[in-house]
């Protein structure tokens, strides 16, 4: 494992006591487009004959996706608000999108189904729905200002992919100033071994925290909505 060894010598970074009314429950980018073989990367693959090409990718996020429900679903119970980001561009090809977002797409063009969330972890009676069209949410959509008006300071991070989308959004959070944990076992890659590296490489020093999906869970059971009213 990669480590930096400054972190030996400074305090690691203590996690705020749990309040569910500070806390919020991101999900980045789970939605056809990028998380399904019937959204955009699975007709990419298939236009170019490698209809197989991601299948890693896509079975993990079948993986993950019992883990999320279940957060969200003891989230909603518990007074933390959920937030879906999704890939939504206002012109045709993305063009006001990133780079890293438009690519191929006079070839493989989006369809509406590419911007819905997938259906299993569909939003929910007050969850929040945010578009952006940047590879990391902080840098074009309003989620900074919605969390701080939403008086939250916890962020509890999920989604695809690791390395990627996830990983900016948790370091830009981090760098306002909000308290990040990963729930390691709702993010997903192309490739576990993806996957794994990033998880290793956000954890060292413990700045950005890491937690399974049965943790945060347990948290808000123990503390449920007594605490959240």
């Amino acid at each position: 494992m990669a480590h930096d060894p400054y972190w030996d010598l400074v305090y690691e970074a203590p996690e705020p006591s749990y309040d569910p009314q500070r806390t919020a429950f991101v999900i980045i980018d789970l939605q056809y487009l990028d998380a399904h073989p019937d959204g955009w990367m699975g007709r990419l693959c298939r236009d170019q004959g490698k209809p197989d090409h991601l299948k890693e990718r896509f079975d993990f996020i079948q993986e993950i996706l019992p883990n999320v429900k279940r957060v969200q679903v003891a989230c909603r119970a518990n007074g933390i608000q959920v937030i879906h980001v999704r890939i939504g561009a206002r012109r045709y090809y993305s063009r006001d999108g990133s780079r890293e977002l438009r690519m191929r797409q006079n070839e493989t063009p989006l369809i509406p189904l590419d911007a819905e969330i997938l259906d299993e972890i569909a939003p929910e009676g007050d969850d929040i729905i945010i578009d952006k069209t940047s590879v990391s949410a902080f840098n074009s959509t309003p989620v900074d200002q919605i969390l701080r008006n939403l008086n939250v300071n916890r962020l509890w991070v999920a989604g695809v992919v690791t390395e990627g989308c996830v990983e900016l959004f948790a370091r830009d959070a981090l760098d306002r100033g909000y308290h990040v944990a990963l729930l390691t076992d709702c993010c997903a890659s192309s490739t576990h071994d993806s996957h794994y590296n990033a998880i290793e490489r956000m954890g060292d020093g413990g700045q950005i925290k890491m937690h399974t999906s049965a943790e945060m869970v347990a948290l808000t059971e123990a503390a449920p909505v007594a605490a959240a009213a």
